[in-house]
């Protein structure tokens, strides 16, 4: 983030140099992703499945518990086989191996989702942004959330940002 920063201020100081008109602009993407209906729709939906996985890890794991309790057990009793401990064992380590494949495979169709329902919402929201700083003149528009400084001379265009998506929706 910080680099991109750097890279557009050397950009701008050229720029600045031949035309004392260069405006600057902050946009918070945060508020207006969190404005946007189908942002919040995704996320809960997201968050729901992420829910899901979870409570199947969480019974996964009280499994996992059950069999090792049950093994403790078994090597308090005095003469039993060596192999029915050791099928237990094993029988233990299949139910981590799983879990953790399980966990794994979770984690990646999280990922998977995000990407593939955010991505085309947060493209939107980068089209906003263009439009915005096309249409107002703006020479460069930066994140509100990792500025180095800004001052009065740099307009917050984030309701503009978010009129430009309700004009696109419609």
């Amino acid at each position: 983030m910080l680099k991109r920063i750097f890279v557009a201020i050397a950009l701008a100081v050229p720029m600045l140099a031949a035309a004392q008109t260069a405006r600057f602009a902050v946009v918070d993407e945060k508020a207006v992703l969190e404005s946007l209906t189908d942002y919040t729709l995704v996320t809960t939906q997201i968050a729901e499945t992420s829910r899901q996985y979870k409570e199947e890890y969480n019974r996964m794991t009280a499994d996992i518990d059950k069999k090792f309790e049950e093994i403790q057990v078994l090597n308090r009793q005095p003469g039993l086989a060596e192999t029915i401990k050791e099928r237990r064992v094993q029988e233990l380590q299949n139910m981590q191996k799983r879990a953790q494949q399980f966990l794994m495979t979770a984690d990646d169709d999280i990922q998977r989702q995000e990407r593939e329902l955010l991505e085309p919402i947060k493209e939107r929201v980068r089209q906003a942004i263009r439009k915005v700083g096309v249409e107002e003149g703006y020479t460069f528009i930066f994140p509100i959330d990792d500025p180095l400084f800004y001052n009065t001379q740099v307009e917050d265009v984030t309701d503009a940002v978010k009129d430009a998506l309700l004009d696109t929706q419609i």
